[in-house]
């Protein structure tokens, strides 16, 4: 009897996410945290507070118009730091590049012009900017994502002029994207997440709309696209060719769940990238990168299920609503654990952020098993309110990263929860036709009574949102957070886009005094130059240390924030002055690379030269 009731509080416990924290826990240090906020200028007139949609979604035109803001991080002037941004603000539907606040007035701020190729421009919408070197001349080019079209390309070498991604311009409502060499042919390749059907006029007024089928298990949303890059951007004018067969074979629904994030990182080292692919209002997906040059391939994995491991928190199973993911060791045990954002209010929809723990175990693969295991409910990462982007890093540079993360949906003075509770238990057949749906407009809220979250761990690795005790600004609508060193001083600042707000830097003015090791991985290009490493993967370990940290060079990992292309590892959990090794797993069109290399406190720019199998490396502190 005594067992039976113990398993039937355990299997609640885990279906909520709910963490089980000592009384005797202490409350974090924050002494270590400070932060500088300066707002990021958008270039714009004529702002708005809700967009024009289509007739048939006016009554939820909020809700509709309730995504747009991103940011990302990037080096457009060649100085060498990743300080210059891109901002999509969805108050004047522009796209600014302009150096980050506090780092100088490098050039003068200017706006990406995007409407040249939309047959309707009133239709369209930018969602977000993703940076790489599309056609291999080692300077950032910016891919424009949007509702309402395909992307846009815009070249440094063209001074960001537009032109098309494809040879013939399609409707499509993204909200991911991202950029990896997920063929293996050292030619950086992208994938677009879409959320609304293609070819439908989400802001126009064209044809009917829709909305999803089911809360949990809806596949009646655009295609997800695979582009592959070509070996040789000289001989054609169109940089990426379509491959998106692979997905289609791979992914649930015939690839059309409604994806908001997206992620990719090399979890069994083969130097192929996975895809993580997070859906709203459905399963997200893990495939397992089996492709070869010139041809993708994927095939679904899940995670195990236990007795006391609901669907819902199975990978691959869920039926949450996925909006953000990020890829990083937050054990740092030396395997690269998977962070995902979710609604999960206190009385609102009673979800749960997942953190899933990597095992290591990279043979479960061939087995169409997820090498993970489920965790948030027990370090207390679980609950917070209704999550977007999600960054794990170290802030402080001790050692033991934390969790900053983007929240907030609707802002305004009426409280809409106990209407969408009662759409979320509506029959899932009728959720597709808005005329059941409750309003949503302006003035109404949900989830827009918080600040942006900020897990710090406990002594005993649990961890606690003390985001208020550091003076988070409340009541924020945030989206996408790229974050990077733009000032050099080798702590990691933070860059949030908001939605109908300004957006900000957060720039860390920690008075900690341990020290960290920024590494800019490069990849030589055709031309000779070099790009970020996108994709190669770092573990840093130390002599006397069983500590072991990983992470992956992120090519855009997440929903609307595109972290800088560095690594970066606070340095307090090692022994202070004992040599650093960091192996180096990468992947270029000569094939997988290994290497040992020596690292040190301080800025490190590591060439990867593989065809004299030799290294170059660049120490500037």
């Amino acid at each position: 009897m005594i067992r039976t009731y113990l398993a039937a509080l355990a299997i609640p416990g885990c279906f909520y996410g709910i963490a089980v924290l000592s009384a005797q826990v202490d409350r974090p240090e924050i002494g270590d945290f400070a932060f500088e906020r300066h707002t990021l200028q958008a270039l714009g007139d004529r702002p708005q507070s809700v967009r024009n949609v289509h007739p048939g979604f006016e009554r939820i035109a909020a809700w509709v118009s309730a995504v747009g803001a991103g940011v990302a991080l990037f080096d457009l002037d060649g100085d060498g730091r990743h300080n210059d941004y891109c901002l999509v603000d969805p108050r004047f539907d522009s796209v600014t590049v302009a150096p980050v606040p506090t780092t100088g007035n490098r050039f003068a701020p200017f706006s990406l012009s995007w409407e040249g190729s939309a047959s309707d421009p009133g239709s369209v919408a930018p969602m977000g900017c993703l940076p790489l070197d599309a056609d291999q001349d080692g300077r950032q080019d910016l891919v424009v994502y949007y509702w309402g079209r395909s992307p846009s390309l815009h070249l440094a070498a063209e001074d960001f002029a537009e032109r098309d991604l494809l040879a013939r311009p399609e409707v499509w409502n993204t909200n991911a994207a991202i950029t990896a060499d997920f063929d293996g042919d050292g030619i950086l390749d992208l994938f677009f997440g879409n959320y609304f059907p293609d070819d439908m006029a989400v802001l126009g007024t064209r044809g009917t709309v829709h909305m999803q089928r089911s809360m949990s298990r809806a596949y009646n949303a655009g295609r997800n696209r695979l582009l592959l890059g070509h070996a040789d951007p000289s001989q054609t004018e169109l940089l990426f060719q379509d491959d998106s067969g692979g997905l289609v074979s791979a992914a649930a629904g015939n690839n059309a769940g409604w994806t908001l994030a997206a992620g990719a990182a090399d979890i069994d080292g083969d130097g192929l990238p996975e895809l993580f692919v997070a859906n709203d209002f459905g399963p997200d997906q893990l495939l397992h990168n089996r492709s070869r040059e010139g041809a993708a391939a994927f095939a679904a994995v899940t995670g195990q299920r236990g007795l006391a491991t609901p669907r819902s928190r199975t990978l691959g199973r869920d039926s949450f609503k996925g909006m953000g993911v990020d890829f990083s060791d937050i054990d740092r045990d030396g395997n690269l654990d998977l962070y995902v954002s979710n609604i999960a209010e206190d009385y609102a929809l009673m979800e749960s952020h997942l953190l899933f723990r990597g095992t290591g175990k990279a043979k479960d693969f061939a087995k169409g098993r997820a090498p993970f295991e489920e965790i948030s409910g027990q370090i207390g990462v679980a609950r917070s309110a209704w999550g977007w982007d999600a960054r794990i890093a170290d802030f402080n540079n001790d050692g033991v990263p934390e969790i900053l993360q983007a929240t907030g949906f609707l802002k305004g003075d009426t409280n809409r929860w106990p209407e969408l509770h009662e759409a979320a238990m509506a029959n899932d057949e009728l959720l597709q036709f808005v005329a059941v749906w409750p309003k949503f407009g302006e003035g109404d809220d949900l989830s827009g009574d918080r600040a942006d979250t900020f897990f710090v761990a406990n002594a005993d690795a649990t961890y606690r949102d003390m985001a208020p005790e550091l003076g988070f600004e409340p009541r924020t609508i945030s989206r996408g957070i790229a974050l990077g060193d733009v000032d050099g001083d080798g702590d990691i600042d933070a860059l949030i886009a908001r939605q109908w707000m300004d957006s900000i830097l957060l720039l860390n003015t920690s008075p900690s005094r341990q020290s960290s090791a920024v590494l800019d991985l490069r990849i030589e290009t055709l031309n000779g130059t070099t790009r970020p490493a996108i994709g190669a993967q770092v573990t840093l370990s130390a002599d006397g240390s069983d500590t072991r940290m990983s992470a992956t060079v992120s090519g855009g990992n997440g929903h609307s924030g595109k972290s800088a292309p560095e690594l970066h590892f606070g340095l307090g959990a090692f022994p202070q002055d004992a040599p650093l090794v960091a192996r180096v797993i990468w992947r270029d069109g000569m094939g997988t690379h290994r290497s040992d290399l020596p690292v040190f406190p301080g800025h490190n720019r590591l060439v990867l030269a593989s065809e004299s199998a030799a290294l170059s490396m660049i120490k500037d502190q």
